[in-house]
């Protein structure tokens, strides 16, 4: 006899499933075969909407076997492909030397990966720094993508924080930035071998940016791609939405090519559907010439038709190639945010002048920005933190709101400055 909840409509066991807890969820597909049938979309696409994977042999072949499930592989929407840092690798080679699974406990622990995956695992830093054409990842990591039909989104970060110089990450900083340089060329490459159509390509974890994200702090190097690959990630992001790249510009080197800059332009540039872009650099580096090289670049080349929303975290640039770049998107610019930025030359007021005249936007976030040679502070009335300015137009029906509000920005700004150089006198 069937009980009450296995005669309710679809509609209504979805309704509860999303209102109880994950055991509960577990336990009521155990009831009986009709829940179990009933409840399996839901069930797929709140614990299997998810995948996390490193670029380890053993990860891979995980990898491979949920992208052959018949039912839950098109549950993925989201491929997190997650590096270890440089002090993980270098515990996986210690336990490894040893030989002994598991390991004796006076040996670092590596949380993230099993004990039967230490060795394949260990040897990943030194093959991917060593191999041109690293096979071993990029075809098994391809015919897992091919095989997830509904992934949207993939993304590329170290275990661990990368912003404002995180010791396990800097140790054997040449080394360990190669191994990132050659792990993200690997999932690029596999990207367009599978055909994949993605929506989202993120170097970011989590939706803003701030000192303690989690990202992949790729090298400018790493986007000195070749030209057939160029060619084929134009074709394999023509529907991409959303890209988030962090790059770092100051290598302890300083010998660099001349046009250096323009790999991480010509990356942007094969998004020609582009609606959200973030740019994320190191803000505490100590040159930040190199970082407004990179910016005046894809200021002054940069032009995605389409582009709704940009987010500029710890750059340096001009006064002129961050106009150039608004002006080159205003009819379809709405969402600017700038965080720990640095402008070289002209002023923030002038910034706020042509968003005022010339930009459509609705909502607008400014903080903890630096004008040479003070940091600003805002002083207008809602705003509680001196360091930011948030202006959200989409809140009010007032069209005049976000120039209103401007405007207020505008002379707070100016009596700040004012009253810095009476007391800098």
């Amino acid at each position: 006899m069937t009980s009450k909840m296995e005669r309710l409509p679809q509609e209504l066991v979805d309704l509860i499933y999303l209102y109880i807890s994950h055991a509960d969820r577990c336990a009521l597909r155990l009831v009986s075969k009709q829940l179990y049938f009933l409840t399996l979309t839901n069930f797929g696409n709140t614990v299997f909407f998810k995948r996390v994977t490193t670029l380890g042999v053993a990860s891979l072949n995980q990898l491979l076997q949920a992208s052959g499930h018949a039912q839950f592989s098109g549950c993925v929407t989201l491929l997190d492909v997650k590096l270890l840092n440089y002090e993980d690798y270098d515990n996986l080679v210690k336990i490894d030397r040893v030989g002994i699974y598991p390991p004796p406990k006076r040996l670092p622990r590596v949380p993230q990966v099993k004990t039967g995956d230490i060795r394949q695992e260990s040897k990943l830093l030194e093959y991917m720094r060593t191999q041109q054409d690293p096979t071993a990842v990029i075809h098994p990591l391809a015919r897992a993508l091919k095989r997830f039909r509904n992934l949207k989104t993939i993304r590329l970060r170290v275990n661990g924080l990368t912003l404002y110089g995180n010791l396990h990450i800097l140790a054997e900083d040449e080394v360990y930035q190669s191994f990132m340089s050659a792990c993200f060329r690997a999932v690029l490459e596999a990207i367009v071998r599978s055909g994949v159509k993605l929506q989202e390509f993120t170097l970011i974890k989590g939706n803003s940016v701030r000192p303690m994200s989690k990202s992949a702090n790729l090298d400018y190097r790493a986007f000195a791609l070749s030209f057939p690959l160029f060619q084929s990630l134009g074709n394999a992001f023509s529907g991409l939405k959303s890209l988030r790249l962090s790059i770092r510009t100051d290598p302890k080197t300083d010998s660099r090519s001349q046009g250096w800059e323009i790999g991480v332009k010509d990356f942007i540039t094969t998004t020609s559907a582009l609606e959200t872009l973030t740019l994320c650099m190191d803000p505490i580096d100590c040159k930040p010439h190199f970082r407004a090289t990179m910016m005046r670049s894809i200021c002054r080349s940069v032009n995605l038709p389409m582009l709704k929303s940009l987010q500029l975290y710890g750059c340096a640039m001009d006064e002129l190639d961050l106009v150039t770049l608004m002006k080159t998107h205003a009819p379809t610019l709405r969402r600017l945010l700038i965080s720990d930025a640095e402008l070289r030359s002209g002023t923030w007021r002038s910034i706020l002048n042509l968003l005022k005249n010339d930009l459509g936007l609705e909502y607008l976030r400014f903080q903890y920005l630096q004008q040479i040679p003070q940091s600003i502070r805002w002083f207008a009335e809602d705003t509680k933190q001196t360091g930011k300015l948030i202006i959200d137009a989409t809140k009010s029906g007032d069209k005049n709101y976000m120039n209103e509000k401007l405007s207020q920005a505008m002379s707070s700004l100016a009596a700040a400055i004012q009253a810095w150089e009476i007391s800098g006198l």
